[in-house]
């Protein structure tokens, strides 16, 4: 007999023993620390037993069974149990309690000073010799150790007591007593953190909170089981799909069922009983916590596949919106740039004669040779002179032969406010053009922009329109697969799947291995007396196995039913056709002997490899067949309305004959067996 141990505390753990409890496998080791309570006097210290749980130890079925016993308030059990409870917090007052927790955060600040002292001097070489030829670049440096512990890891301590009741029914406890369960102690600052009045009442939630809840646990009292979930956010498109679905007559009962009952929910946990923490959270109620479980195993995949679905949806309307934003960004640069022209050209043409003028200007200027910085100096001079014509000059661009003036717009000025000047617009002009000519090459940029911005509107509309088309394609496939998640159980896999396989066209199952392995596998355990051992004489031909019918006789015995012709040719060219007889396009054939011509023994002298074997005896030839396989698909029936309509397809009309033809020779023989008997 053999003993599977499953742990529900603390990280969890699944344990295989033998008959005596010795540990042959487990997920993961750990240790139980016993004091020694030996009689040595008071002030002696209880030394420790380290019980470890590891491959080869006995399972320590008492340590592991009594943990939860001092939480229970049962005084009357057996004197280990009630030294447990005494050990821990459940057994001590405030005081005592308030002690135990001072002597455990001195024992971590030890344990940080010690780490960090040890960092600290690691740092200090690794700097002295350059930081460490061997060391890796980019490696994560170790962080300092907090000598500050939370108020529930400090509770979760295996010294505690209460390390049974596990992180929930810890941090509910804390929340009862009026206690932060995150909140950080550390030596220096218990004493104002949580002084020792404050333990009074983290000792009696411990007490009476822990023991009711375990105790609605073991008794099956606790009250059912509940699945904690939140709310998915709902968009106006969801509620429109959810009326539509209701007002959808065409969706049938069955795809009805399918759909998923918490497609509106992100399923979170499950508890068999509502903690503190728990009480803001919103929760659905089942009559046991088993249902519950099952609920919400049951729809975790199908959640999952929800989820990718939603992500795939979202990430299809965020594609389509960029699209959208960009596309609406390059119009709305191309209307820019053409009003940009546009008012360019209407005050080139407003102002041509001091455009003129300006230009005449410059071109005096660099056709007498001045330089250019001369003449930047000149326009300079004349503007602090207020020369009109200098001042429309705001910078020079000679050296792309074109010059920034600034000219007033007077026809978006308000002259309502005589003291306001108008506003001034720079306007970009070539110097080897005139006003007008600079304001014909403007209005042909603005024609030209706008025929651009026709053209980009159109590519974009087609642009737009198929992304819309793809991203429309993938939110129907995303909301498809929402509708379709269902949770099936998982098929159960044949024996036979591990290995090459068909079905012959009168429902005979034929076997062949992949390897050497599998050969050897399928001739020792799966050759049955009656089946056909088919191969060929070509390099790499599969080991084949033509599993042969039985019937059961009304004597209760079986009976071997003769294999057909059709289903020995079929084996055949599926074991041609597994052969390099496949790649080389050669056309054999094959041959197949019963079950008792093959063997795995060798002549004296000689040895068989894996996956060969010794056939004696007469080889039954097939005839050549020609190198053709097909692929199906196997569907599997759902309920029993698809099996009944299913249920006289693909009939072996021979088959029925033989079943017949043996079936009246059984009769015969029964006949004679009555007729000898009195007789004899």
């Amino acid at each position: 007999a053999h003993h599977l141990i499953l742990e529900l505390y603390a990280q969890g753990n699944l344990i295989l023993c033998d008959g005596e409890y010795r540990i042959l496998a487990l997920l993961r080791t750990h240790e139980y620390e016993v004091k020694d309570d030996t009689d040595g006097g008071t002030d002696e210290k209880k030394e420790k037993e380290e019980v470890k749980v590891r491959v080869g130890n006995i399972y320590p079925v008492t340590f592991a069974t009594t943990l939860a016993v001092g939480a229970t308030g049962d005084d009357d059990g057996a004197g280990e149990d009630s030294s447990n409870k005494a050990d821990g917090l459940l057994g001590k007052d405030a005081a005592a309690a308030y002690e135990w927790a001072k002597t455990e955060l001195l024992a971590v600040r030890k344990k940080a000073l010690a780490v960090n002292n040890e960092l600290q001097n690691s740092n200090d070489n690794n700097s002295k010799s350059g930081g460490g030829k061997g060391k890796k670049k980019g490696g994560k440096k170790k962080k300092a150790m907090d000598e500050s512990v939370v108020l529930k890891a400090l509770l979760l301590k295996p010294n505690s007591g209460v390390y049974h009741y596990g992180p929930s029914l810890i941090e509910h406890c804390i929340w009862t007593s009026g206690l932060d369960p995150v909140l950080k102690l550390s030596h220096d600052n218990i004493e104002y953190t949580l002084p020792e009045a404050s333990w009074n009442d983290l000792i009696t939630s411990l007490r009476e909170e822990g023991s009711k809840v375990i105790e609605n646990l073991t008794s099956g009292e606790g009250g059912g089981g509940y699945i904690l979930y939140k709310p998915k956010p709902t968009t106006k498109d969801d509620s429109d799909k959810v009326d539509n679905h209701k007002n959808d007559n065409s969706l049938l009962p069955t795809m009805m069922a399918n759909q998923n009952p918490h497609s509106d929910k992100t399923l979170l946990e499950f508890q068999p009983h509502l903690l503190h923490q728990h009480k803001d959270q919103q929760s659905l109620k089942y009559a046991t916590f088993a249902i519950a479980t099952d609920e919400f195993f049951s729809h975790l995949s199908s959640q999952r596949v929800a989820a990718r679905a939603d992500a795939a949806e979202a990430a299809a309307k965020e594609r389509l919106a960029k699209i959208q934003a960009d596309q609406q960004r390059r119009v709305d640069g191309l209307v820019r740039e053409q009003e940009r022209w546009r008012d360019s050209a209407r005050l080139v043409e407003s102002h041509a004669e001091d455009v003129d003028r300006a230009l005449g200007v410059i071109n005096s200027a660099l056709e007498t040779g001045m330089d250019w910085e001369a003449l930047e100096q000149l326009v300079t001079v004349e503007q602090m002179n207020e020369n009109p014509i200098a001042l429309l000059i705001h910078k020079l661009v000679l050296d792309k032969d074109e010059v920034i003036l600034a000219l007033p717009d007077i026809d978006n000025w308000d002259d309502s406010d005589p003291d306001s000047p108008p506003p001034i617009q720079n306007v970009t002009v070539s110097i080897k053009e005139s006003a007008h000519g600079n304001a014909r090459n403007m209005f042909a940029s603005y024609r030209a922009s706008k025929e651009k911005e026709e053209k980009t509107m159109e590519a974009s509309t087609m642009a737009l329109k198929a992304a819309e088309a793809k991203a429309k394609q993938q939110l129907a496939e995303a909301q498809k697969k929402k509708q379709r998640v269902q949770v099936l159980p998982q098929r159960k896999s044949y024996w036979f799947e591990k290995f090459a396989w068909f079905i012959t066209s009168d429902n005979y199952l034929v076997v062949a291995g992949k390897d050497a392995q599998q050969n050897e596998q399928l001739v020792k355990r799966y050759l049955r007396p009656g089946d056909a051992y088919l191969h060929a004489e070509v390099h790499g031909a599969a080991t084949c196995i033509l599993r042969a019918k039985r019937r059961r006789r009304k004597d209760g015995k079986t009976q071997v039913i003769p294999l057909s012709d059709q289903a020995l040719r079929e084996a055949g060219t599926f074991t041609i056709c597994r052969s390099s007889a496949w790649s080389s396009k050669m056309v054999t054939s094959a041959y197949w002997v019963e079950s008792h011509q093959v063997s795995k023994t060798a002549p004296t002298g000689e040895y068989l490899t894996v996956g060969s074997f010794m056939i004696r005896g007469r080889k039954n030839f097939l005839p050549a067949s020609s190198l053709e396989m097909g692929l199906a698909v196997l569907f599997r029936l759902g309920d029993d309305a698809s099996v009944a309509r299913h249920a006289n397809e693909r009939r072996d009309f021979a088959l029925l004959e033989q079943e017949q033809i043996l079936a009246q020779k059984e009769e015969e023989e029964m006949v004679e067996k009555k007729k000898k008997g009195p007789a004899t």
